[in-house]
């Protein structure tokens, strides 16, 4: 029981907003569809976040995060993971922000005692490792004793969570909205989790890729992709 409860509170704090990750400075192309008007409302958010999660993280993200967690503390693996993992990151802002958060995440985890932490985030300084945020998800887990199921739904969970904090910091959602919905989507992320990861990584996110894309051309930024 010690042990269940142990693992429960680790999850917590790796799914836990404050946590020092670096995720509340990215929209991932939200920003940029909110300005340009394409996202106006809760049900505009609701459908993009759902494309985002079912063509983007539930088939590479979670792929890699998965992969990762597997390699344990192999770094020869897992940088072949990450090196693998910039290679298929097409849209250069949405890959800088998967390496900014992969850095900041493993910084706080290094600060904090994680095991293995340490020894990545020094193959990250010297360049040995690119340092993306999905790998560096699996590979904490692994280092806490998480179960894969486990780090799949925090990162899930972190992911939409980040999604609908930038919706209510760019004043097209509430509060009270966010959480309406976060709920409607809950089925949809527990589907995804119930699912089997993919045999290998891809993603098809035309709308918010190019959004990523066009996010320098607005004079006025709030989030930095």
């Amino acid at each position: 029981m010690t042990g269940d409860a142990l693992t429960l509170l680790r999850l917590l704090q790796l799914s836990d907003s404050n946590f020092p990750s670096g995720g509340f400075a990215f929209s991932n192309g939200l920003e940029t569809l909110a300005n340009e008007e394409a996202l106006r409302d809760a049900a505009d958010i609701e459908s993009y976040l759902r494309d985002q999660l079912a063509a983007r993280w539930a088939t590479f993200d979670r792929w890699f995060l998965a992969a990762a967690h597997a390699a344990g503390d192999d770094i020869g693996a897992l940088g072949e993971l990450d090196w693998l993992c910039e290679a298929q990151s097409s849209v250069a802002s949405l890959a800088a922000a998967s390496r900014r958060m992969g850095r900041a995440m493993l910084s706080s985890h290094q600060r904090i005692g994680t095991p293995f932490a340490v020894s990545y985030l020094t193959a990250l300084r010297e360049g040995a490792v690119p340092g993306h945020l999905p790998v560096v998800q699996g590979l904490i887990a692994d280092a806490l004793e998480l179960p894969r199921a486990s780090a799949e739904a925090s990162a899930l969970y972190q992911l939409v969570s980040a999604g609908l904090t930038a919706a209510v910091r760019l004043g097209r959602l509430g509060a009270l909205e966010a959480q309406s919905v976060y709920t409607a989507l809950a089925p949809r992320l527990a589907e995804i989790l119930l699912a089997a990861p993919p045999a290998e990584p891809h993603a098809f996110t035309p709308l918010g890729d190019i959004a990523a894309m066009r996010h320098a051309d607005h004079a006025t930024r709030l989030f930095a992709a």
